[in-house]
């Protein structure tokens, strides 16, 4: 079973793309209250997979997500 580390509850934005991303595969979701706790997730356990959003139509460019993503050297997968 994937472990897949979202920022925000069930039933978010990020748990509804989750499992449309893997809808074939059983995942077990890691909820985060923010993008940082994603990383600190997936920093401490290797078998993790983070998902976030980098971009939306209301704010456009998550710049802080881009950040983030390139501070902690983390590989893009999808």
């Amino acid at each position: 079973m994937k472990r897949i580390a979202i920022q925000g509850l069930l039933g978010s934005f990020h748990d509804i793309a989750a499992h449309q991303y893997f809808k074939d595969e059983q995942i077990q979701l890691i909820c985060c209250s923010t993008f940082e706790q994603v990383f600190e997730n997936i920093k401490r356990d290797p078998n993790a997979i983070g998902m976030m959003t980098i971009e939306n139509t209301i704010a456009g460019s998550l710049l802080h997500n881009y950040e983030l993503l390139q501070q902690s050297g983390t590989t893009v997968v999808g």
